[in-house]
Order: structure tokens, then C-alpha cells, then sequence
């Protein structure tokens, strides 16, 4: 789990980055300009825990966190607020984070808590931990090792079902789950309970958010939503609608005014 850094600098924000490996990918974030931050997190296929090292950090209206939130998948577009915020993103595949969050994918899907409700009294631990160097490297390196000593030791999902994922992901969400289950030996029935047990979404809830966050990146980007239909495997306009309003609350044109209107919408920076 080592990588070299990628700096940039984006609408005030550094932004430093560990390329994905093992499942996991880390994106320190420092609120240079103190814009502070409002976010969306929209659905995506990576479980994310956002690790607070500084400022505050508010979910919808609430108190603030302290060592930092933990969002599942299927996360259906919940505000964010901050304030000074330095953190690191930690972009978890369902298949690592079963491992580093030791079975609790599925508990998480479709919710955003508080990363101690997650890790406990180690999540506090760590943020405290990475937060004393100023230095990128060093807190990534910190970060690193606490991961892969979960990612090494915890249980892992079962073979089918990290081969059903890793077939979601390399066609876009385009495979047939039944198809898949025929592939894997299993029932679809059975493909269907031990995917929605491990991962927390069914096996086609999973492949409809796999096929939307690399459209929904698309029409933050300014394509036309007829395009990113056509580009993305969707019959047509109304059936990239009509799922980007079920998974996320937004049409392609709500989506696209909040980004030009500079609400942060989550990794659209990246």
C-alpha cells in the first residue's frame, strides 16, 4: 500500500493524492483559501471515510464530528459543511473495506456516522496520530499501516461474491447478475442474499451506482445529457435521469447548476 504523491491545486484547495492500491486510495484535502466546504456526497462505488485532522466538519445540520464521518454505499445525496478543514479522504472498495472495517460494510450502506461510531476509540487515535505531522507523506504513511494491519488480519468477503464486484466494476455495471451467478456456480437466489449480506445493496443496486458515478463526473464536467446516456450504457436521456434521481435526488441539470454554482459536489475536484 505504498504510492508516490499527487499534488494540485483546486479552487483554493490542496489537494494531494496516493493512487488506488489494494482496494484503497487516499486524497489529503487542505482548505487553503478558507472558502470552507459544502458538499454533497453522492453515490459512488467506494465506501469513504473522511479522517478530520483539523477544522470542523458538520453532516447535514448536526453537531460536529470528531475524528471524521464514515459513508456507505448507496449514500443518497447528504449535505456536508466545513470550516478550516484539513482531512484525508480514505476511498475504500466494498471488497477492502469488509476487511478493514471488519464486516461492517453492509451495516453502513446507505448512511453517513461518525467514523468512532465505526472504529471506536481508534478513530480518535488515529486522527490525533496523523494529525501531529504537517507533512503529507508522513501522515499518509501513518495511515497506511493502521489500514493494512485491518486489511491483512480482519475476515474477507467470499470468492464469489469479490468476483461478482470486480465483474461490476470492469463492465461498468453492464454484466447480467444472472449471468454472473452462472459464472460463480451459485444460484442467482443465492448470489442475491450473500451479495446484499456482505455488500449492503443487491447485486443490481450495486451495478446501477457502478454505472452512474463515472456519468455523474460526466455531466459535472459539462457533456450533454444525451451524451453521457449514449457514453455510458443507458437506453436513452430518461433512463440516466430516472436513475440519477432515484440514487442521488438530482437531474442531470440540478447536478450540473450545483456545480456551476459552486457547491462542492463530492471528488469533483479530482
Amino acid at each position: 500500500m505504498e504510492g508516490r504523491l499527487l499534488a494540485e491545486q483546486a479552487g483554493g484547495w490542496e489537494v494531494v493524492r496516493v493512487p488506488e492500491q489494494d482496494g484503497v486510495e487516499l486524497v489529503g484535502y487542505h482548505d487553503r483559501a478558507g472558502h470552507g466546504l459544502d458538499m454533497r456526497i453522492l453515490p459512488q462505488p467506494t465506501l469513504t471515510i473522511v479522517l478530520m485532522l483539523d477544522g470542523e466538519l458538520h453532516v447535514e445540520h448536526e453537531r460536529p464530528v470528531a475524528a471524521g464521518i464514515a459513508s456507505g454505499l448507496g449514500v443518497n445525496s447528504v449535505r456536508v459543511h466545513g470550516q478550516d478543514v484539513a482531512c484525508v479522504d480514505i476511498h475504500l472498495s466494498p471488497l477492502a473495506a469488509y476487511s478493514i472495517l471488519d464486516g461492517q460494510v453492509a451495516d453502513l450502506a446507505g448512511t453517513v456516522v461518525g467514523f468512532e461510531d465505526v472504529w471506536g476509540a481508534q478513530a480518535h487515535q488515529l486522527s490525533t496520530a496523523v494529525a501531529r505531522t504537517d507533512r503529507w507523506d508522513e501522515r499518509f504513511r501513518k495511515l497506511q499501516a493502521a489500514l493494512a494491519a485491518k486489511l491483512h488480519t480482519n475476515r474477507s468477503v467470499d470468492p464469489e461474491i469479490a468476483f461478482v464486484w470486480r465483474e461490476l466494476m470492469a463492465s461498468g455495471g453492464r454484466r447480467r447478475i444472472t449471468d454472473l451467478a452462472a459464472e460463480t456456480g451459485w444460484s442467482r437466489k443465492r448470489l442475491w442474499s450473500r451479495f446484499t449480506a456482505q455488500i449492503g445493496l443487491t447485486p443490481k443496486r450495486a451495478a446501477m451506482i457502478v454505472r452512474l458515478s463515472p456519468a455523474i463526473q460526466a455531466i459535472v464536467d459539462g457533456e450533454k445529457a444525451t451524451e453521457v446516456a449514449a457514453n455510458h450504457g443507458y437506453a436513452d436521456q430518461s433512463h440516466l435521469t430516472r436513475d440519477l434521481k432515484e440514487l442521488s435526488g438530482y437531474t442531470p441539470g440540478e447536478l450540473y447548476r450545483d456545480w456551476r454554482e459552486g457547491t462542492f459536489v463530492q471528488d469533483a475536484v479530482r
